[in-house]
């Protein structure tokens, strides 16, 4: 008996996961589009994202209704279910998980890091190496406990959104601006992020990430500003290993009847919480509702979409794109933050700040697009993308085969 563990074979796979991914990278990139335009913290009255009037606007309106909030609590849900997936497989073929674990864990936080500082700020790899440390606590819970808990983690944020506005109207009233500035380091973080981006170098661009971040200078606050991600995702986590433990989608025939209340539960309520930020942006507490209850209500949405649509010849055949793309994941995600971050900043192309979120919007579909054909090429010739063969290789010690 070969007691060593090995990557999941292709015939192991689950079709709907990959196209979940695949429609996953779509979002995020359209998501960070405006963040690659206009910085990290996007901030209308800094930048100038509207250049092209109605149609920026409205193509804003249906980001913040139908992307934003919503596709990274989907890889959220989808990591979870992936690394409650591997323990199973692993723990069934009475092979060793733990050493697995950490290792694949070390490497994606390595990896997050580097992608953090040398790419994009925008990285959600490294909160999710961090998240995965409490996750591996978290999967020695019984079913029950891990959608408790994750309900009850996503519940603490949504209540967030119970905040009035004139709560944070009060936390301000009577300060100068130079004292608003001085409690709110965010205002002065995305200043220096817009001229860095429009104007500095690629040695400053680096620079800035090194010592600069949206709650305190130094090595504190980036440990904040990480942990808040991690706070933000943990429970996706949790209630993807839930599905997965309860086999949800492995077998969607079987729970047909809960896919398709989730799914119309959660479109109800995430066009209910996510339409009025469209209609009020400055609202904070609006903000926070279609980020914090939106979102998670959306992603919902189109998983059990999704997962019944795969159930059909038809559906499985029109999403069928998106599962190569979402087979190279891994590397179609740092691919995306290379491209978009070489056309936007000033080291690259320098389009920041200058075309406005539609022409932005375009281009990150076209993005996902090239990316869509050459993962199906490659996947004609190769088993798993570069970056995935990388990982695997290190996750598990052994060279896995890569061509076909």
């Amino acid at each position: 008996m070969n007691n060593r563990s090995v990557p999941t074979l292709e015939q192991d796979r689950i079709i709907s996961l990959d196209m979940l991914r695949g429609f996953a990278l779509l979002g995020i990139i359209l998501a960070n589009s405006i963040h690659f335009q206009f910085g990290l913290l996007y901030d209308p009255s800094n930048t100038n994202p509207y250049p092209n009037g109605g149609i920026d606007r409205f193509t804003e309106s249906l980001i913040f209704i139908f992307v934003q909030a919503s596709f990274y609590p989907l890889f959220s849900f989808l990591f979870g279910y992936g690394m409650a997936l591997q323990k199973h497989r692993l723990l069934e073929k009475g092979l060793n998980f733990n050493a697995v674990f950490w290792r694949r864990t070390v490497i994606l936080g390595l990896v997050g890091y580097l992608h953090a500082i040398y790419l994009w700020n925008g990285d959600i790899l490294l909160p999710y190496a961090l998240a995965s440390v409490l996750l591996f606590f978290c999967l020695m819970m019984p079913a029950r406990g891990l959608v408790i808990t994750g309900l009850i983690l996503i519940g603490l944020l949504g209540s967030c959104s119970l905040v009035p506005d004139s709560l944070y109207d009060l936390t301000t009233k009577g300060m100068t601006e130079e004292e608003i500035r001085a409690v709110d380091p965010s205002i002065g973080y995305s200043e220096k992020e817009i001229d860095v981006l429009a104007e500095g170098s690629y040695a400053d661009v680096v620079e800035f990430r090194q010592t600069e971040n949206p709650v305190m200078p130094g090595a504190i606050g980036s440990f904040l500003f990480v942990s808040t991600q991690v706070i933000g995702v943990i429970g996706l986590i949790l209630l993807g290993a839930y599905v997965m433990r309860k086999g949800w989608i492995k077998d969607p025939l079987t729970h047909k009847k809960k896919w398709k209340v989730i799914m119309w539960i959660g479109l109800g309520i995430a066009l209910l919480t996510k339409i009025p930020v469209a209609l009020f942006t400055e609202s904070m507490q609006l903000v926070k509702l279609q980020t914090f209850v939106g979102g998670p209500f959306l992603t919902a949405f189109f998983v059990s979409a999704f997962v019944l649509a795969v159930t059909t010849e038809r559906g499985k055949k029109l999403l069928q794109p998106f599962a190569y793309a979402g087979r190279m994941a891994f590397t179609n995600y740092l691919f995306q933050s290379l491209i978009m971050t070489t056309l936007f900043y000033q080291y690259g192309f320098g389009l920041f700040d200058s075309i406005g979120i539609f022409a932005g919007a375009l281009i990150a579909v076209a993005v996902f697009v090239i990316q869509l054909i050459l993962s199906k090429v490659w996947l004609s010739y190769f088993r798993m993308g570069p970056l995935e063969w990388i990982w695997r290789a290190g996750t598990y010690m052994q060279l896995p085969k890569l061509k076909k």
